[in-house]
């Protein structure tokens, strides 16, 4: 089965070894490429030119590691969904500037539906967390015109692939 994976309008085809190769880097992206090798039954070598070629191809960004946040003292993990409306150019790059440097946020997406912009981010305690939203919504009360905030307790799964 080959599999299309589309990245910025480009295509790349994958079959089964490949995906097989990404589910074994996405739960351990150090595996050495003996091992990965032996766990796909193919060469090292083969390995290796597959992993180049998906490294190249885009469908590999790059390899990361999985950090428990909690271990560093993040204890809070939340998600703020924003409606913004009338707005200026310099207000919009502002507010988005603000967000892209702030050192607790970890995810800035535009979104569609009832929201425009999904944030995420951590925190160390609830007064933390309290003082990143509240700063968010009175610095840019002029622009939000709708706010909703998640709080996560506990992640059942957590998956890179769709497969």
């Amino acid at each position: 089965m080959m599999r299309k994976i589309k990245e910025n309008s480009e295509i790349s085809k994958i079959d089964k070894k490949d995906i097989e190769i990404l589910k074994i880097l996405e739960q351990n992206a150090r595996i050495p490429i003996t091992e990965l090798a032996k766990k796909v039954k193919l060469s090292h070598e083969t390995v290796r030119y597959r992993l180049n070629k998906l490294v190249k191809n885009g469908v590999i960004e790059r390899f990361t590691i999985r950090i428990n946040k909690k271990k560093l003292g993040y204890n809070f993990y939340a998600v703020i969904m924003i409606a913004t409306w009338n707005y200026t150019k310099e207000e919009w790059e502002e507010f988005f500037d603000y967000l892209m440097k702030h050192k607790n946020i970890v995810s800035v997406e535009k979104i569609t539906g009832n929201y425009d912009v999904k944030i995420s981010f951590w925190a160390t305690s609830s007064e933390e967390l309290d003082f990143i939203s509240h700063s968010i919504k009175t610095r840019f009360s002029k622009i939000i015109k709708d706010w909703q905030s998640f709080i996560f307790i506990k992640q059942h799964k957590w998956k890179e692939l769709p497969f």
